[in-house]
């Protein structure tokens, strides 16, 4: 996929659809352990974590036009490795 971005903070090229958080095993055992409360939302009652788990980084979802027109289309899964990158250019820019 090739994405062209603008200094006008515009795009082309793909559709982006936010980023997603990566939590390490141990946020979400913390998560588990907490347990939940019961909140009202409108009309609607709902279970609540107790604890929020911090994310340790965040993956940016994307997709290309032809995946995201035609929904039925098989893709491949996120591979290991591009997650891996994504982490490191993350660390990279927080040390700076």
């Amino acid at each position: 996929m090739h994405v062209v971005f603008y200094a006008d903070k515009k795009y082309r090229g793909g559709h982006y659809f936010g980023r997603i958080p990566l939590h390490s095993k141990r946020e979400l055992d913390k998560m588990h352990k907490s347990g939940t409360h019961k909140s009202k939302i409108g009309g609607i009652t709902i279970d609540v974590c107790n604890y929020d788990p911090k994310p340790y980084a965040h993956f940016e979802y994307w997709e290309c036009p032809n995946c995201y027109r035609h929904p039925k289309v098989k893709t491949s899964p996120i591979q290991p490795s591009a997650i891996k990158a994504t982490i490191i250019k993350k660390r990279v820019r927080k040390r700076r």
